[in-house]
C-alpha cells in the first residue's frame, strides 16, 4: 500500500522566502508575473558551481555550426546522455545565435555512434518534434523552430526560440521559484492560477492533435515577462522517468492528455504546498496551506485524483484556474 506523506504541523509559522539572494521574497513576488527578470531590486545571481558532478556538460561547443548559423553553447543548463542500449548520444544546452542576428535557443542534437533501436528511435522523435512544432507554429506557449538540421553524418539537431526578458536576458525556468516551504503570501497563489491557465491552453492545442507532453517539469517551463508560460520542448527525446508521474506512468499503463493534466497539478501544487505530491495518494492541498482558497485547492486536488478518467480535462482545467487567477498587473 502507499504510504502517504506525513501530517503536516499546523503550529507556528513558516517563513515564504526563498533561500539566496536573488531568489527572496522579491523575486518570488515579481517573477513569474513581470519585472523580477531585470535583476534592478536584486543582486545577480549567484555563480554556479563549475564541479562537472553538479552541472553535466553537454560536450557540446564552445561554438557549435548547425548550417550556416553559428551558436554559442552555454553553460547551464546543458547535459549529455547516451540511449539505454548506448547507440547514440542525445546533447542539449541553451546557446546564443551568433548570425545573422542574436537571440537565445534551445540546441538538441542526437549523435548516432551505432545504428540500435533506441539510436534510431531518438533521432526519429527529434525529427518529429521539429514536424510537430512547425505545424503547430503560432500556437501561443509553444516554442519556435530556429533552425533542424539532418547531418553532417550520423547527427541531428533542432534549435528552437529561448524566449528573452524585455532587457534581453534569457527567461527563467519556472524551477526557480519552486518554495520550501508552504506560500504563505497570498498573491502567489492566484498568479500561479494565472500562468498555468495559459499552459492548459497550450496543452489543450497539443490534446487536440492526438499528442500529449507526458514529461511536464518546471525545468521545462520557460516564464515571460508577462507572467505566461511557454515550454521549453516537447521532450520527445527524454530518456529518464518523468521527474511528476502519474500513476499510470508508475504503473507502465497508457499516458494521454490525463497524464499532462496529472502534472500540472503536480506543479501547482508544488508550487503552493512547497512540496511534491505523491503520485498515488497526495494529501489534500489544505493540509500543509489551510488558508488557501477552498476552490483552488479543490481544483489542484481534482487533477490529482489517481483514477485518469475522474481528472478534468486540459481545458477544463485551465478555463477553472483563469477563474481563480486576479489580473496580473
Amino acid at each position: 500500500m502507499e504510504q502517504q506523506d506525513a501530517v503536516p504541523s499546523r503550529a507556528g509559522s513558516t517563513s515564504n522566502a526563498l533561500p539566496g539572494v536573488v531568489h527572496g521574497p522579491v523575486v518570488q513576488a515579481g517573477n513569474i508575473y513581470g519585472d523580477v527578470h531585470l535583476y534592478h531590486q536584486a543582486a545577480p545571481p549567484p555563480a554556479w558551481s563549475s564541479s562537472p558532478a553538479d552541472h553535466p556538460s553537454s560536450g557540446l561547443g564552445p561554438e557549435v555550426d548547425v548550417g550556416d548559423t553559428a551558436y554559442l553553447v552555454h553553460d547551464r543548463p546543458s547535459e549529455a546522455r547516451p540511449t539505454g542500449d548506448g547507440g547514440a548520444v542525445v546533447r542539449q544546452a541553451r546557446c546564443l545565435r551568433l548570425n545573422p542576428r542574436g537571440g537565445f535557443g534551445w540546441l538538441r542534437r542526437v549523435e548516432v555512434r551505432e545504428s540500435t533501436p533506441l539510436a534510431r528511435r531518438a533521432r526519429q522523435a527529434l525529427a518529429a518534434e521539429h514536424e510537430l512544432l512547425v505545424e503547430l507554429a503560432g500556437v501561443p506557449g509553444l516554442p519556435a523552430v530556429l533552425q533542424f538540421a539532418e547531418g553532417p553524418g550520423d547527427v541531428t539537431t533542432l534549435v528552437t526560440a529561448w524566449p528573452e526578458t524585455r532587457s534581453h536576458r534569457p527567461c527563467d525556468p519556472l524551477d526557480v521559484l519552486l518554495p520550501g516551504a508552504p506560500v504563505r503570501d497570498p498573491g502567489v497563489p492566484a498568479r500561479v492560477c494565472h500562468a498555468l491557465a495559459g499552459l492548459c491552453t497550450t496543452l489543450a492545442a497539443l490534446h487536440a492533435r492526438r499528442t500529449t507532453h507526458g514529461a511536464l517539469t518546471p525545468a521545462r517551463l520557460l516564464m515571460l515577462d508577462d507572467g505566461t508560460l511557454q515550454l521549453r520542448d516537447l521532450a520527445r527525446t527524454e530518456l529518464e522517468p518523468p521527474e511528476y508521474p502519474a500513476p499510470e506512468q508508475l504503473a507502465r499503463g497508457a499516458g494521454g492528455p490525463w497524464t499532462d493534466v496529472h502534472q500540472v497539478g503536480a506543479i501547482a501544487y508544488h508550487l503552493i504546498t512547497g512540496r511534491q505530491p505523491s503520485p498515488r495518494a497526495p494529501l489534500p492541498v489544505r493540509a500543509w496551506v489551510p488558508e488557501v482558497p477552498a476552490d483552488l485547492a479543490d481544483t489542484v486536488d481534482a487533477a490529482l485524483v489517481p483514477t485518469p478518467t475522474e481528472r478534468p480535462d486540459a481545458a477544463t482545467l485551465g478555463a477553472r484556474l483563469r477563474a481563480l487567477a486576479r489580473p496580473v498587473r
